[in-house]
């Protein structure tokens, strides 16, 4: 290993940079809602755990503190024991999160591959000149090559040196070996640089193992209380501790917080005792949260959700060493111990499977009913584990959705809205249980003295149907829906014409305008509205599938039986698959042929003797590749083109079925295109059996149906 003296940094530097800094934090908008805005710190001990972080940040920028950088699954024992202060680079950047002028630093970051907002916010902060330059680096492998790059790239920039830890994908007698001699390597050299002896280097490294293994006690005995009292109601508090990813392990207050923290949580479940509280809905989060701005924790505030159990508190089977033997344990003892939990770190490694079930028992056994899962689609972390981690939870029986978004840019509030919103409706019908309708029930109908409307708000186009009070549809029509959508609900009432009362019911963009609050009685989402049309209309099928397929996303819903909520997905970027595509092409065709259809293109797509498929998996690329296309061919190969397209349109649709699904199955297929022969045709050709829906209810109009229902009787 090359060995060189680490130069203090110029006291300037750090100063300079802590000014910066500062100014960043007071220019910057805090506008919107993060976790910090929704869901404030409670307890004492999260309290002091905050306070703890925001030390050790300003500590970072001291120009006498001894400074080293780390990523996530680099143990900070290390640091702490050969005199370094471990500065988590990610735990920096959520803090930036918070602001508006993350989209700057982002933006300076300017790496284009892998496109991880983390890593280019690092990047954009040392730019702007608010990151202050540590005196080392040390990367980990966390199934992300693009961190240690980074870090290799700011190492080169700064010039400080960088060491890597590549850690064993799989938990043997070897890896582990293997790993602490690695990490035994490091610790030296980090001691060399310190101007720090070995040997006083190892006495360290017990002290620090010993208050690190004091304050794992503690956490561990904080995790036993939750099960123990599982599921135990703490809000969202749980997700501002990061335990698993946390710095202050070896540094000595680490113990006083936790138990600090036990405290405060026996406090809590002695409250709950007394007060029987037990009307909150218990999750788990799987993953990195996203720290940016967001309407996520409003959402489950509002609707009393909270977290049972949590991917960034869960450190697993952690082994600890005996209190008592650290004082006699060796370098290379105490190295294997550390290598041992880092290789056994939860949801790391390539024993993917096994760990996906492992993640879900414990959530079951902490009383979640049911996952989020925040799928960063950038994140080379998380991206191969998140199918492995959807199959574990649906085996054990827990509901799930996943909602695309960015762990520090933040997640739009289309999901929040939608997905979220299905999700929490989904587990509060499951405690109340889903009213499944019967043929008695159609029989004992009583005549219903007003009309229900439903509304749904589509990004390209709104539905709206009336219904009687045997659900009879008696009238329907759609808009084009621009984005004034209080406008566009008077719209529709006056269109509508009918002596007789009618109340509306909303669902889609828009459908939680607090501005609708006075002027409808019931607002809902797309999903829960295409849950109640379908349970109604086939109350008698089980084992099918809904393929809706809308303007701007597409949504799966897979229905076992009739007793229980659907598996949901839908498309999560860019438009793929949508009926966005067509309306694209349609509109441009109109600039030239005012006549032109979608049945048109319908037609044309029929006859096609071939199939020109489209290369892309964007639904914006696509709309310009095949526009480019029909622009320079003859009617023949127009036909082929847009033949192309159903195709394409098929195939996004048929990637969001669950696996065992996207050969074939029972089908229904509902929203604008789902009555176009060539679309019916495709689906047909690739073995699935179409279920049609009542002649009388047009499938664009079946989510405006189930809001119309969703009134009730």
């Amino acid at each position: 290993m090359i060995r060189s003296h680490i130069s203090v940094l110029p006291a300037e530097d750090r100063e300079q940079a802590y000014t910066t800094f500062k100014s960043f934090l007071n220019e910057s908008n805090k506008g919107g809602n993060t976790l910090i805005s929704s869901a404030p710190v409670r307890f004492p001990g999260t309290k002091s755990l905050a306070a703890k972080r925001a030390y050790y940040t300003r500590l970072a920028f001291k120009p006498d503190i001894k400074v080293a950088a780390i990523s996530l699954l680099v143990p900070p024992e290390i640091c702490w024991a050969s005199g370094f202060l471990p500065f988590n680079w990610e735990m920096f950047s959520s803090l930036l999160a918070s602001h508006s002028k993350i989209i700057e630093l982002t933006n300076r970051g300017t790496a284009p591959v892998p496109r991880c907002s983390f890593i280019n916010s690092l990047k954009g902060a040392c730019h702007s000149g608010i990151l202050p330059a540590p005196d080392i680096m040390i990367s980990s492998t966390a199934f992300c090559e693009g961190i240690s790059h980074m870090f290799g790239e700011l190492s080169d920039n700064l010039g400080k040196q960088h060491f890597h830890i590549d850690i064993n994908g799989y938990l043997n007698d070897i890896s582990v070996k293997s790993l602490s001699l690695y990490l035994t390597e490091i610790f030296k050299e980090m001691c060399w640089s310190n101007d720090l002896s070995i040997s006083d280097g190892e006495k360290n490294l017990r002290k620090v193992m010993y208050h690190s293994t004091m304050a794992k006690n503690e956490y561990l005995q904080i995790c036993n209380l939750r099960k123990q009292n599982a599921p135990l109601d703490l809000g969202l508090e749980p997700l501002h501790w990061h335990f698993l990813f946390s710095a202050m392990w070896g540094e000595e207050s680490g113990y006083h917080v936790c138990k600090k923290l036990k405290e405060d949580i026996i406090n809590e479940i002695q409250v709950k005792r007394q007060h029987k509280n037990g009307t909150g809905l218990p999750i788990s989060i799987f993953s990195l949260i996203p720290y940016g701005h967001s309407d996520i924790w409003n959402k489950m505030n509002e609707s009393n959700v909270y977290t049972a159990f949590e991917g960034v508190n869960f450190i697993g089977d952690y082994l600890l060493p005996d209190m008592n033997a650290i004082e006699d344990m060796s370098l290379d003892d105490l190295m294997q111990n550390i290598a041992y939990n880092l290789i056994n770190t939860p949801m790391r490694g390539l024993d993917i499977e096994k760990k996906s079930r492992d993640f879900m028992r414990n959530a079951l056994e902490s009383g979640a009913k049911g996952m989020l899962i925040f799928t960063h689609e950038h994140c080379q972390m998380l991206a191969p584990r998140l199918d492995e981690v959807e199959k574990a939870a649906t085996a054990v029986g827990l509901k799930l959705t996943s909602i695309s978004g960015d762990c520090i840019l933040g997640m739009p509030q289309g999901p929040a809205n939608i997905r979220l919103g299905t999700f929490i409706s989904s587990l509060s019908q499951e405690k109340n249980k889903i009213q499944i309708h019967t043929e008695n029930d159609q029989e004992k109908k009583k005549e219903y003295p007003f009309f229900r409307s439903g509304i749904d708000f589509g990004s390209g186009f709104s539905k709206y149907v009336v219904i009687d009070g045997a659900n009879n549809l008696v009238n329907y029509g759609i808009l084009s829906s621009g984005i004034d959508y209080p406008k566009l609900l008077n719209q529709i009432k006056e269109r509508i014409t009918n002596s007789n009362r009618i109340e509306f019911a909303i669902a889609g963009v828009g459908g939680d305008n607090p501005g609708f609050k006075n002027l409808v009685r019931h607002q809902t989402t797309e999903i829960n509205a295409l849950i109640k049309a379908v349970n109604f209309l086939y109350y008698k099928e089980q084992n099918y599938t809904v393929i809706d397929i809308g303007t701007q996303d597409v949504k799966v819903l897979k229905f076992t039986g009739n007793e229980s909520n659907p598996w949901i997905n839908t498309n999560k970027s860019c438009g793929a698959g949508t009926g966005m595509v067509l309306v694209q092409i349609l509109e441009r065709w109109q600039q030239t042929n005012q006549g032109i259809r979608f049945d048109d293109l319908d037609q044309m797509a029929f006859e096609a003797a071939n199939v020109e498929l489209i290369n892309t998996t964007c639904g914006i690329f696509a709309v310009t590749n095949v526009v480019s296309a029909l622009v320079q061919s003859n009617e023949a190969r127009r036909k082929d083109i847009l033949r192309g397209v159903y195709e394409y349109i098929a195939e996004q649709a048929i990637k969001l079925l669950p696996g065992i699904d996207k050969q074939g199955g029972r089908v229904i297929l509902t929203g604008g295109l789902a009555r176009h022969k060539t679309l019916q045709k495709i689906f047909a050709e690739r073995g699935f059996e179409l279920i049609p829906l009542p002649e009388d209810i047009h499938p664009q109009f079946v989510v405006a149906y189930g809001t119309a229902l969703s009134l009730g009787l």
